[in-house]
């Protein structure tokens, strides 16, 4: 276990991989320096830090002059873990708001968000909500795969449709790929609710039809399906 920042700082530097990063930095294209340690192994490090000293960390972690992609990553994980005592969801949401704006890859948010399941839909759909109004390509990300991971249900299909219909600022592309993502999702979960979308073709040219792809992509909707998807692609 460790207490301090510089404990899980000297500690997540001690398993770099040069050879992975080469590959890694590539992918994850960050503005922020990266040294290859592999994702499970920043959030191990994380999962290791006692919830008693979060704050303790995240208060150093704040105030690092020389943040890095894997530092970035592990801030973010341990601020969504779940921790005890009803005051927890609370400060995950406190110290997301802080961080989220230093996210400057897709993978920091792809990376987090998922680590929210354990939270109320209600309070990540309200609380986080304000991000679509972000000029921030990695902002608006956070939000959709907010309603990807944690929101993305029978109680939320309606919202989210709307939302992305309706709240979405669509033209910077993790934004775009998100939504596409998302919406593949909603096609192959609750394709008559989502079709009537694509065939209206409400959406950017881009997203609707990466949408379609990565639902035809899918094991889980027909061979007739995913023909049927492929006739109402934007020309």
């Amino acid at each position: 276990m460790y207490d301090t920042y510089e404990e899980c700082r000297a500690a997540l530097f001690s398993d770099v991989d040069a050879e992975y990063n080469n590959f890694n930095n590539k992918i994850v294209n960050c503005d922020y320096p990266t040294y290859g340690v592999r994702t499970p192994v920043i959030k191990k490090l994380a999962s290791s830090v006692p919830i008693s000293a979060r704050k303790t960390v995240l208060d150093g972690f704040f105030a690092d002059k020389d943040l890095t992609y894997e530092t970035v990553l592990f801030a973010g994980v341990l601020a969504a873990r779940k921790g005890e005592g009803k005051s927890n969801y609370v400060e995950s949401h406190e110290y997301l708001m802080r961080l989220v704006p230093l996210f400057r890859s897709w993978a920091h948010v792809d990376s987090v968000t998922p680590c929210l399941r354990w939270a109320d839909n209600a309070a990540l759909w309200h609380d986080f909500r304000y991000l679509l109004d972000c000029a921030g390509q990695y902002e608006k990300r956070f939000y959709i795969m907010i309603m990807f991971s944690c929101c993305l249900n029978d109680d939320y299909i309606d919202r989210i449709l709307d939302t992305l219909r309706y709240n979405v600022a669509y033209g910077q592309y993790y934004v775009d790929m998100a939504a596409a993502w998302l919406l593949a999702e909603c096609l192959v979960k609750f394709y008559d609710k989502a079709l009537p979308l694509f065939k209206e073709q409400v959406f950017p040219r881009f997203v609707h039809n990466k949408a379609i792809q990565k639902a035809r992509e899918s094991y889980r909707i027909s061979a007739e399906v995913k023909a049927y998807l492929n006739t109402i692609k934007i020309k």
